[in-house]
Order: structure tokens, then C-alpha cells, then sequence
């Protein structure tokens, strides 16, 4: 049995020199190491680049910074990562986030304790409060190909040296892979995912090798939301909806994959409806039509 484990970090970021920064020093300071960091960079400028230069000189890790407006997204950013991500697991962060001190040391614990998981993710420790019943809410309409047992997790499971939770559904962007896995999966670069991008992957890896998946809520780091690159709500609506059904066509032979949908549609209906009264913006249905829209007109592209 192995005693440790080569570790791997890739961050994608655009134009958050700032916030990736406060991320790449809290990976500088962990107590396991990974002995390489990938960062890639699809911003405007080399601001990011030349901070995260100076600030990991001398810290032992090798730093493969790649600089490539021509990248054209997250999705995309994963993919070219595996080029120079070399490790026994592959670890991806968002450039918002600050680990704490032992999260690295977690998900290592993790994979050497369970040596038939695949992939695990670590756990929001500072997940914002929802609205009130929400997650009863989430879990009422998200059945079937779109069940998500992440949901209550983050923000709600506190301290140390609790078990390991199975989930065929991974956060992406604080996840952990075991790196033969991508010899099998491939990340879908060709149909825009962004906000299901880690669902969709995961539950396909789930499909091919079984649910060797997990939470670790031992691994914790905060998420400081960086409001750069966000989405206004009724965009992120309308691409919501829209990546729902493209999911749902990739996934149309899956047992129940039609009511899942259709019974998930009501729930994101209701969900507008409540929104745009919320917000005073008829602009939030009318979002969700266009999203259906969109959705419905989508091709699916072979990655």
C-alpha cells in the first residue's frame, strides 16, 4: 500500500490576478504539497502570472503557468491542464478559493484509506445561508439523471474525522482525481457546459466505473465568491436551463431521464416565477423561456 501520494493542483482562472493570488498561497502553505501547480490563464493581461511567479519562487513546487487568451473556457482550461498535470491525483480549484492549511493532506488521507476511490471532493466550509427550504426544495425536483447528494453537504457538516459521503456527483471546481481516470473520460469541451460542467463529467465517470466516488468533509476550504466574470442572475438563468437539457440529451437513454427532466422543469418554472417577483424583473421568466429555447434548439456536438 502506498504511504503517499505525488499530488497535482490545477487552477483555471481569467482576469481574478488578485483573487488567485490569496489561492495559490494558501496551496503554497499546505502541509502536503503537490508537486505541481498548473495554472491556466485565459486573462488579458500577465498580471496574474507574473504574482504567481514571484510569490512561488523558492516554494518547492513546480509552476507551469499557461497563458492563452485563446482558450475559451473553463471546460477547455481542465482539458489543456492534462497535458502537464502529472501526478497520481489531479486536484482542481477554483481561483477563489483559500484552503485550509490540511486540505491537501485530506484528500491525500482520503485516497490512501480507500484505495478503490476514484474521485472524492472537499467540502465550502463558509457555504452562505440559503433561502429557507431551499435545499428540501433542490431535492424535491432534482430526481432521477439529476439527483445531486452534494446538496446539503457544503456549509452544513462542521470539524474533523467524519466519514467519507458517496456521491456519483462532484464538485468541480474542488475536486480530486485519481489520474487514469481521464485516460477513459473525457472532459465535453464541445457543448458549453460551465455551471453543470462537474455534474455532467462526474456522473459519466460514475456511469463507466461505478460509484467510487465521494465528499470528503474533512478536506475544507473557503469559497470567497470574486464577483469578477459572474453572470448577471438572468443570464445565468437562461444558461441554467439551457445546460439542463442539453445534460438531459446526452443522457436520454438513462432510465427515468425524460420525467427527470420534464418533473425538473416545473420545479425550475416555480423556482423563476419566485424570482422574478423577488426581484421585480420580468427579465427571470423571460429567461427561462429562452432558456427552453435554447435548449431545446441545442445539437449535441461530439467532444
Amino acid at each position: 500500500m502506498q504511504n503517499a501520494l505525488n499530488l497535482a493542483v490545477v487552477i483555471p482562472t481569467k482576469n481574478r490576478p488578485d483573487d488567485l493570488v490569496l489561492a495559490v498561497r494558501s496551496i503554497i502553505a499546505q502541509t502536503k504539497k503537490p508537486s505541481t501547480l498548473v495554472v491556466v490563464d485565459q486573462s488579458d493581461s500577465d498580471q496574474g502570472r507574473r504574482a504567481v511567479e514571484h510569490i512561488a519562487k523558492g516554494a518547492e513546487i513546480q509552476v507551469v503557468y499557461i497563458l492563452d487568451a485563446a482558450i475559451c473556457g473553463l471546460v477547455a482550461a481542465k482539458s489543456e491542464s492534462l497535458r502537464y498535470a502529472n501526478g497520481d491525483v489531479i486536484c482542481f480549484l477554483e481561483d477563489d478559493v483559500v484552503l485550509e492549511l490540511d486540505y491537501l493532506a485530506e484528500i491525500e488521507a482520503g485516497f490512501l484509506a480507500n484505495q478503490d476511490m476514484l474521485g472524492c471532493c472537499g467540502l465550502v466550509a463558509d457555504m452562505g445561508k440559503s433561502i429557507k427550504g431551499y435545499v428540501s426544495y433542490f431535492q424535491l425536483f432534482h430526481r432521477g439523471i439529476f439527483f445531486d447528494p452534494r446538496v446539503g453537504v457544503h456549509g452544513h457538516v462542521v470539524g474533523k474525522g467524519h466519514a467519507l459521503i458517496p456521491s456519483h456527483a462532484l464538485s468541480g471546481g474542488l475536486s480530486a482525481w485519481r489520474r487514469g481516470i481521464f485516460n477513459s473520460v473525457k472532459f465535453d469541451i464541445s457543448n458549453d457546459f460551465f455551471m453543470l460542467e462537474d455534474i455532467e463529467f462526474s456522473t459519466r465517470a460514475a456511469r463507466v466505473f461505478g460509484n467510487r466516488f465521494y465528499v470528503n468533509p474533512n478536506a475544507r476550504l473557503d469559497h470567497r465568491v470574486s464577483p469578477v466574470n459572474r453572470e448577471k442572475l438572468t443570464s445565468r438563468q437562461r444558461r441554467k436551463i439551457r445546460e439542463y437539457i442539453v445534460f438531459y440529451k446526452k443522457r436520454k437513454g438513462w432510465q427515468w431521464a425524460r420525467a427527470s427532466l420534464l418533473w425538473l422543469l416545473v420545479g425550475l418554472f416555480l423556482e423563476s416565477l419566485f424570482q422574478t417577483v423577488r426581484n421585480r424583473s420580468p427579465s427571470l421568466i423571460l429567461n427561462y423561456f429562452l432558456g427552453l429555447w435554447d435548449g431545446v434548439r441545442w445539437r449535441l456536438r461530439e467532444p
